[in-house]
């Protein structure tokens, strides 16, 4: 084996991109060939392997190739200039570029790092690496540990894996955050990018005539669009026969209008939270309605409803939730789907859903319609293959409907990203609009080490699929703090104190990252080519090698050299 000197194995970084990331490793001063020593636990010899290759993306960039073949077998690279003190303190995460061969098919890995005898980070299962033939960006929260040790050992604890890394680094997220800086909210990046950032708020719980309390000013600071929690819905509005409320609902309206922000409306039509002259549960026709006289009520309701809030709401989810949560049947009839046994469906037939739609487009033809659903978010489940039948059909139809509504009401770990990706992107292929309307992501286990990270990853990941397409205007988070969620596990931005969370800047930067990223001059022969790119400042010297073009936006403002072609970024 070839002895490495600190200095080929050590780059620490003369410039980064940002003041708070400091580059340990990537592997640009090795040799082709170079070898990095392995490191078993419970063995002083490994016939595992880590050897400095060319990128197989992109040959002009040297990465780690590793190849494991036994248990709790990591990586060991010599620290050089930073002490484990200094690397756990001021820094949070651990950061890498992760690149999984075609031959590596297993997608579920555990990770874990250590310096010296002392763990820094250690997944608590095997979590989805993602995709494999593709760069993906793997970060961790580091424990704070204290010892004399300069050896760092990272790697995926398993018995046949082949994998490539790249760009070892450390970052720190600043955690402050100052609702009253408009440039370190969610809603100036989300204008920035052109699109909406809601939130559901209770109205009857929050003092919405008060804008100096702290609540109220997370609201409006950081969201232009919100949603009524409760009190646009069925049995709000209407609690008796023909007799309208509109009175907490008005009060949403009237701070939204205060604060310039869009107003969505929830729901028009729904088996839950029906009012008892209605139905006693949403399912028994206890009152004896005929077709016709169930057709009224909802023309009806609809109506009053629409017309009272004309050029006040944007948009509607018209019907909520009517598809059956058992979809089995789908396996069988590949284009089917199973209605919900509603009043709605029970008494009228399926078509109510075309009525309910063509009421409201006639009440209020300005406004955007929507369907909207839970556990239809990823392509490939039975009850999302049945909700874009369901939604294909409706367009055949003509239904004048606008777009699609995914709930999103998840735990961490759930999310298949490839899946939502592809759900997201062929709603748009039948023309419609595809939103997130009430995002939440629970952490089943809040003492799980990583567990707040993770959330903040799906949170991350689910905002860049939304930028990536232009159907997508707008993402709705459903609630404010966490102790005024629905559910438990702690699933929204901000904690119980109302303080902003990993999840709260994962979703700020990535609309950060979209908007600068765009607003960059980028040279032709670079956004036709790979999308790893290698950046130097004027004078020549390397700023980051290997980078996605995704990262450009996280460059300071200035001039650059980006694959040899002077680039401003703004």
């Amino acid at each position: 084996m070839k002895k490495t000197t600190l200095a080929a194995l050590l780059v620490l970084a003369a410039m980064t991109s940002t003041a708070d990331e400091r580059m340990l490793f990537n592997f640009e001063d090795c040799q082709i060939g170079e070898t990095i020593p392995m490191h078993d636990i419970f063995s002083t010899t490994t016939e595992s392997t880590a050897r400095v290759e060319a990128d197989p993306k992109n040959a002009s960039n040297k990465v780690l190739h590793v190849t494991n073949k036994s248990w709790n077998t990591h990586v060991e690279l010599t620290l050089d200039g930073i002490s484990a003190e200094e690397m756990t303190g001021e820094y949070q995460y651990l950061v890498f570029d992760l690149y999984r061969p075609a031959s590596d098919t297993d997608r579920y890995k555990q990770f874990s790092a250590r310096i010296g005898n002392d763990t820094i980070y250690a997944d608590n299962g095997f979590f989805d690496q993602g995709d494999n033939t593709v760069w993906l960006t793997r970060s961790y929260r580091m424990k704070s540990v204290t010892n004399g040790s300069d050896k760092l050992y990272l790697g995926f604890n398993s018995i046949n894996a082949e994998f490539y890394i790249d760009n070892i680094r450390l970052v720190n997220i600043t955690s402050d955050y100052d609702p009253n800086d408009q440039q370190q909210t969610l809603r100036y990046h989300a204008a920035k990018c052109g699109r909406k950032i809601g939130v559901a708020v209770p109205a009857w719980n929050v003092d919405l005539g008060n804008d100096k309390l702290d609540i109220t000013k997370t609201i409006y600071a950081n969201f232009n669009m919100v949603v009524a929690e409760n009190e646009m819905k069925i049995d709000a509005l209407q609690p008796s026969e023909g007799q309208f409320n509109y009175g907490a609902a008005d009060k949403l309206v009237t701070f939204a209008r205060r604060h310039a922000m869009d107003v969505r409306g929830h729901t028009l039509v729904w088996h839950s939270q029906m009012p008892k002259w209605m139905s006693a549960d949403g399912y028994k026709n206890d009152k004896g309605y005929t077709r016709a006289q169930l057709l009224k009520i909802m023309e009806n309701h609809i109506t009053n409803v629409m017309k009272h809030f004309k050029g006040k709401v944007t948009e509607w989810d018209v019907v909520n939730e009517c598809l059956d949560d058992d979809q089995s049947a789908i396996r069988s009839n590949p284009s089917g789907y199973t209605m919900r046994k509603s009043i709605w469906y029970n008494v009228i037939g399926e078509d109510f859903l075309d009525s309910a739609f063509v009421y409201a487009h006639r009440a209020d033809p300005n406004a955007k319609l929507y369907i909207n659903d839970y556990g239809v978010e990823m392509k490939g489940r039975a009850k999302a293959e049945a909700y874009y039948n369901l939604v294909k059909k409706l367009k055949n139809r003509n239904v004048p409907i606008d777009g699609v509504g995914l709930q999103s009401h998840l735990t961490v770990g759930e999310l298949d990203s490839t899946a939502f990706d592809n759900q997201v992107k062929r709603i748009g292929q039948l023309g419609l609009n595809c939103i997130v309307t009430e995002l939440d992501i629970s952490i089943y286990d809040i003492n799980a080490a990583g567990a707040y990270d993770r959330q903040a990853e799906d949170y991350r990941k689910i905002t860049n699929i939304m930028l990536r397409y232009d159907h997508c205007p707008n993402l709705l988070v459903w609630g404010i703090k966490d102790d005024m969620s629905w559910r438990t596990g702690e699933p929204l931005l901000f904690n119980n104190n109302l303080e902003a969370k990993s999840a709260f800047f994962a979703v700020r930067n990535a609309y950060k990252a979209h908007h600068e990223t765009s607003d960059i001059e980028m040279p032709e022969v670079v956004k036709k080519t790979s999308p790893y790119l290698d950046v130097y400042d004027m004078g020549g010297r390397p700023v980051a090698r290997h980078m996605l073009r995704e990262r450009l936006g996280e460059l300071k403002k200035g001039m650059y050299i980006v694959n040899g072609k002077v680039t401003i970024i703004r």
